[in-house]
């Protein structure tokens, strides 16, 4: 499983960056005024969330899994929720994932990001379509004529495969000694995440039991995701953090 883990962030490496006008700025920043006005540059939706849950029976008992990765505005408004690209709306990512991508993608979505309200197929879809579209960095003109079918679908799943295993919450509480199956504080784990990756998290509840930890970001260049603060957590006081 580990190297399955190494393999998803190497190619999150490689994958990822669409070849872009080479007068593209390796440090411009999203929502800062360094941003370019270039969406292939930078990206149109320039505030990014990426959102874990911990949901009992699904994924492994020590890994969050993936809700998705949602490109919003600068302002925190949302992209359309029908996506950014009509042309691009694929209803069989599932298929298009094991015939186009690499050998590991497929297994690590099915570790990492199941559904837990459909089938994975419709899941994956819809999260591509709604979210992964909106990526504008990674429209086909972006990679001008090296663009292959299907390439961004594997580059945006890939890179979310790359932040999840890159923003290791199930460690970052662990390391706090903070594991499922006990009662944590709100402020406890809060501050277990900041330790391991110097930001703020939102952390939600249904009813103090934890749902979702969700971290924002901007993107430096193209591809380079730099979490900032989160607000507007649901959890307080004492959170319950089940086994699954």
């Amino acid at each position: 499983m580990f190297k399955s883990i190494l393999l998803s962030v190497a190619a999150a490496m490689m994958l990822a960056t669409p070849l872009v006008d080479a007068a593209c700025s390796t440090t411009a920043l999203s929502c800062s005024s360094s941003a370019s006005t270039n969406t292939c540059c930078s990206p149109k939706y320039g505030l990014v969330v990426l959102v874990q849950q911990w949901v009992p029976g699904y994924g492994p008992s020590d890994a969050f899994t993936l809700h998705g990765l949602w490109p919003d505005a600068c302002s925190g408004a949302y992209a359309p929720s029908s996506g950014c690209d009509s042309s691009r709306v694929y209803t069989n990512v599932e298929s298009i994932v094991e015939s186009y991508g690499p050998s590991s993608l497929y297994s690590d979505m099915q570790t990492y990001w199941p559904s837990d309200a459909e089938s994975n197929n419709d899941f994956w879809s819809h999260e591509w379509s709604k979210h992964g579209t909106c990526v504008s960095t990674l429209a086909p003109t972006c990679y001008g004529s090296s663009y292959t079918q299907y390439e961004d679908v594997i580059d945006y799943l890939t890179k979310v495969l790359a932040l999840r295993a890159q923003y290791d919450l199930y460690t970052a509480l662990a390391n706090a000694k903070i594991t499922p199956g006990g009662s944590y504080t709100y402020t406890a784990m809060q501050n277990a995440i900041k330790a391991a990756f110097g930001v703020t998290a939102k952390i939600d509840c249904s009813s103090g039991t934890l749902t979702d930890i969700e971290i924002n970001f901007n993107v430096k260049g193209t591809s380079t995701y730099v979490p900032v603060n989160t607000t507007g957590s649901t959890c307080s006081g004492t959170v319950k953090y089940p086994s699954k």
